[in-house]
């Protein structure tokens, strides 16, 4: 097994048309409008028509799709690519039509008629590229149907999900082997954004089982994105202020299909005139079109996403990325923080960390500690980076959580003074009958949180319980921790 490791940001420089009026370059130009090929890129579309097996592993927005389309144009035989998403499918079947590329769709729930015109349009060669999912391969007869066809090439794109889903709810990912075996290609191609080595070795005794795929390893480094960390005491609070705040367009992930349809419906009522969407696995395929359509074209939108919108779907002006909850690892949030600035330009991914966790994950403690955000990032993908184009760390712009310190300054002002309710009250400055009556509104702090709402304020007194910021007195009046108050004061 040979690794190349190709360094600098998109693998180098480009190798320009105008200098190289070589074959693929014309063709590049001709069917994409690509005025270079980088130097990965050549050597991947090289590897392929070589019939070299290999793992691809590119940062997000650097080119990956060139990498499979241009060698189906040049060989006479199909190109099946398999996809872990539907909402893949179709993003990769638009950009192959606007390249004037044929290509067909083998999905779940399509007629016996529907699919006896696929298996003849792959068997007469009537189609370049065929793209599918694990499930719809191993649908009883479907690989028996298609590998009569010429097959010229299997990609696994997105090819980390192979160890991420297989090993847990997608167990038709760990028989990507017996897919392949069957199709029987003159080659294999893995692609992926990011693989730290054990998810490497993992895809790779999945898909290549006894075989010595080459690697071809990018910078993984996207020095375009600046990541910060955003600690919260109310979710909800600071979420609405970094979306009125952060360029657009903007992603919003959230880790349940349930979370995205609350969370859009949140910040629709709060930010009115906002165009802001949801998008999920659960929806239905007319919705995600809808959906996926109406984002694409949006200059200034709000998607409120799972990770289903987290790979392959190829908006290249996201300007800003925010976790709403952090995923499960590093190669998930870089995959999806990746979203932003594929067109190169400058982008933003924010990390919500909650001022008191629940529980201290890797990613928790990568966006809470003092390290430089994307050194401890690429770390983890076995990356040594020394230069850091922008963090908060390093950038010295580190944020504390929005009210933090209103709220415990009101507390600590009336220790032992105020109910829960009498600090809501005064912190929102809402004017009432008994706010008069109690002469809420003669006490310092009063309206230092009007743009919150009173939920929010709730939740941030909640938190600050739970971590033992502020007690509960038996009067059920709020106390400040003064060991934590002192402490507090101190980095003030």
């Amino acid at each position: 097994m040979r690794t190349l490791i190709i360094k600098g940001e998109n693998g180098g420089k480009p190798l320009n048309i105008n200098d190289e009026k070589d074959h693929l370059n014309q063709v590049a130009k001709e069917h994409f409008g690509i005025d270079y090929i980088f130097p990965y890129q050549r050597l991947a579309i090289s590897n392929i028509l070589e019939g070299t097996d290999q793992i691809v592993i590119l940062p997000t927005g650097a080119g990956k799709s060139l990498c499979f389309m241009l060698p189906a144009l040049l060989d006479a035989g199909i190109t099946i690519i398999i996809f872990p998403l539907l909402s893949l499918m179709a993003d990769q079947q638009r950009r192959l039509e606007s390249a004037g590329i044929q290509s067909l769709i083998l999905r779940g729930g399509m007629s016996q008629e529907e699919r006896n015109k696929a298996f003849q349009r792959i068997q007469k060669g009537e189609v370049k590229i065929v793209i599918a999912n694990p499930e719809i391969l191993l649908a009883p007869g479907i690989l028996d149907q298609v590998r009569q066809g010429n097959i010229f090439h299997v990609v696994i794109d997105e090819a980390h999900t192979v160890s991420q889903w297989g090993d847990s709810f997608r167990t038709s990912y760990q028989r990507l082997g017996q897919i392949v075996s069957a199709l029987n290609p003159r080659v294999v191609t893995a692609f992926t954004a990011t693989a730290s080595d054990r998810i490497l070795n993992r895809f790779k005794e999945i898909i290549f089982q006894d075989k010595e795929p080459n690697i071809i390893r990018a910078d993984p480094d996207r020095p375009n994105i600046s990541y910060s960390a955003l600690p919260y005491i109310s979710k909800g609070k600071s979420l609405r202020s970094a979306v009125l705040r952060s360029e657009k367009p903007l992603i919003v992930f959230c880790s349940s299909r349930d979370g995205t349809e609350i969370t859009a419906r949140y910040l629709r009522r709060c930010l009115k005139g906002q165009e802001i969407y949801f998008y999920h696995a659960g929806l239905s395929r007319e919705e995600k079109k809808k959906t996926e359509d109406a984002f694409f074209i949006s200059q200034d939108g709000v998607l409120v996403a799972t990770c289903a919108y987290g790979m392959g779907v190829d908006k290249s002006n996201i300007r800003t990325v925010i976790h709403a909850d952090l995923p499960s690892s590093a190669e998930a949030y870089l995959q999806e923080s990746g979203r932003g600035g594929r067109d190169r330009k400058q982008a933003y991914a924010v990390a919500m960390v909650p001022y008191i966790p629940e529980e201290v994950t890797e990613l928790y403690t990568i966006f809470t500690g003092s390290e430089c955000r994307r050194r401890a990032l690429l770390r983890i993908l076995e990356h040594d980076n020394q230069l850091c184009s922008g963090c908060d760390v390093c950038n010295q712009t580190y944020q504390k959580p929005e009210g933090l310190e209103q709220i415990l300054s009101l507390v600590q002002k009336y220790n032992r003074r105020l109910s829960m309710q009498k600090a809501v009250s005064i912190l929102k400055g809402k004017l009432s009958p008994d706010a008069i009556a109690s002469g809420l509104y003669r006490f310092q702090g009063w309206g230092k949180l009007s743009g919150w709402e009173e939920k929010e304020i709730e939740e941030a007194l909640d938190m600050l319980t739970r971590g033992n910021y502020i007690k509960i007195v038996h009067n059920k009046k709020l106390c400040i921790n003064r060991e934590k108050w002192v402490a507090f004061r101190d980095i003030m």
